[in-house]
């Protein structure tokens, strides 16, 4: 781009893209949308499988179906798209350092900023496992599904694999090694059941694939640098599961490297930015959306919040909005995980053209029968009706209408029956 663009999305998945969208729809004359991979959309344009969208989209569009979608949706826009080009450092004002072939390295300084960098798979490293270390055959989900989308081929010896996780991505990859050719011979969880959808126990079956739960991998065997099998822990004792390679699910982390000294505020329990209902974060000028805000939510609701967040910040290079997050708390109480957002502005309305916000809200733990509650200074402010609690699901709530303008700190947490 010739001149400073007004408004910078780090990120082309489908929250960069659509809040490049809601953006250019509310008259952003000049968005740049950078992501350092080769080609916009992110992780759904690895994954040729359907459910990508919903929500945000009519129906569930295969992965690479939807990111075709949201790149429809900027024809004759004032949108550029610069891949292969890096973020690198975030400062106030908005400032961002930035290196790519075509835009060299550079700082910009856009009126506003939306962050929507996404998550990564935990690998091997960070998650301290064991045994032998071959070259090839231990992959992460999205390392299967590249390898399978670009048609790059494993080594002959790697047909068997065993998956490590019952988490949605979990199953995405059963599918994703049946189109690269290859079997999944073995599944299996610490938990004692899965964490995807009771279905999914269907599919693993029909793929032939074993299911054990409680099962939690001790080690990596291999002989002659080659994967040979997992050992693994469970109530009966150690056992190994033949295999000739290993695939690592889930343990998602926010891809928030560049936002070291940033000053952004950082929440420990999400390990991604501190946002209020208007995506802003601690930085004035500064928003955040999409997978890097928590766990992992679908694509439709990365779009959500991108779309969100692209009005929002639309609004603020207008002046229509403050620049700066509420200091009114929203925090996790006992038996929840983390909620988002972390701050409240009990001031701030939104119109139609703006979709309501979505709290991501998750249990740390399976609670029976119990009530969600909403304090504030100790004091019951709100409950909810009694059910059941379970790791890994969203909980459905409608934040907006429970706070109702109400100021101050409040606290979320869960009261058992």
């Amino acid at each position: 781009m010739d001149s400073e663009p007004q408004l910078v999305i780090v990120g082309a998945g489908p929250a960069g893209l659509a809040a490049a969208r809601a953006a250019a729809l509310q008259g952003i004359q000049k968005i740049l949308v950078i992501d350092r991979d080769d080609a916009p959309g992110g992780l759904p344009r690895f994954c040729n499988h359907p459910g990508f969208g919903l929500g945000y989209a009519a129906w569930p569009y295969r992965g690479p179906g939807f990111v075709r979608r949201l790149m429809r949706d900027l024809a004759g826009t004032n949108v550029a798209v610069e891949c292969s080009t890096t973020l690198i450092s975030v400062r106030e004002g908005p400032a961002i350092e930035i290196v790519g072939p075509r835009l060299g390295n550079r700082t910009l300084r856009p009126r506003a900023l939306v962050l929507a960098t996404g998550i990564r798979e935990s690998n091997r490293g960070n998650l301290m496992i064991p045994g032998a270390r071959p070259e090839q055959g231990i992959l992460t989900t999205g390392q299967l599904q590249q390898l399978v989308a670009r048609k790059v081929a494993l080594p002959d010896h790697i047909r068997r694999l065993a998956v490590v996780g019952t988490e949605h991505v979990a199953f995405s990859a059963l599918i994703t090694a049946r189109h690269g050719g290859l079997r999944v011979s073995h599944m299996i969880g610490e938990e004692a059941s899965i964490r995807s959808v009771a279905p999914a126990r269907w599919m693993a079956r029909a793929f032939g694939a074993d299911l054990i739960l409680g099962a939690r991998l001790r080690e990596i065997i291999a002989r002659n640098d080659h994967v040979t099998a997992i050992r693994c822990e469970t109530a009966k004792g150690l056992i190994d599961l033949t295999c000739d390679g290993v695939v690592l699910t889930g343990g998602w982390i926010p891809e928030i490297a560049a936002l070291s000294g940033s000053g952004i505020a950082v929440d420990p329990k999400t390990r991604g930015p501190v946002i209020d209902q208007a995506m802003r974060t601690s930085l004035p000028g500064i928003f955040a959306a999409g997978n890097m805000l928590r766990s992992v939510e679908s694509s439709g609701w990365a779009a959500i919040e991108g779309y969100r967040a692209g009005n929002l910040a639309a609004r603020f290079i207008q002046g229509r909005l403050e620049p700066r997050q509420s200091a009114a708390c929203l925090t996790a109480g006992d038996g929840i995980d983390y909620v988002v957002p972390q701050r409240w502005d009990p001031a701030l309305t939104t119109d139609r053209g703006i979709p309501a916000f979505k709290p991501s809200v998750r249990v740390s733990r399976d609670i029976g029968r119990a009530q969600l509650c909403l304090s504030r200074d100790g004091v019951m402010a709100w409950i909810g009706s009694a059910r059941r609690f379970r790791p890994y699901r969203r909980i459905q709530l409608d934040l907006e209408s429970i706070m109702n303008g109400r100021e101050g700190d409040w606290q979320l947490s869960v009261k058992p029956r």
